[in-house]
């Protein structure tokens, strides 16, 4: 295979990739479409590795787990529009509220 099939295979694999991720997004935002507060939701029904996080219905990002950590449990909080990660968490649910107050969402403290 020539160089040019081989970079026009490699752009067909990415939209088709893109194209999965936006359907998987669409479906796991449907689940959550209406719930109040804030929310998660897998991205992939069969993993937990990637949550999409919605506060009220509105879509703020996504969490996973660091794969690459030392730590287990480490998840990283990445903002929707952005793509940039805000943090890393010992817990899902730590990732979620730091993205909603990164995003300017007032979150009540429990405790």
């Amino acid at each position: 295979m020539d160089d040019d099939a081989a970079a026009v295979i490699r752009q067909a694999e990415r939209i088709i990739y893109q194209a999965s991720w936006h359907v998987l997004e669409e479906v796991a935002l449907a689940c959550l479409a209406g719930t109040r507060g804030l929310r998660w939701a897998p991205l992939e029904p069969r993993s937990d590795a990637i949550q999409l996080v919605t506060h009220d219905g509105e879509h703020l990002g996504h969490l996973r787990r660091d794969s690459g950590s030392t730590t287990p449990g480490t998840w990283v909080a990445v903002r929707r529009l952005t793509g940039r990660a805000i943090g890393c968490y010992p817990a899902a649910q730590d990732a979620a509220q730091a993205l909603a107050v990164a995003c300017g969402k007032e979150i009540p403290q429990h405790g």
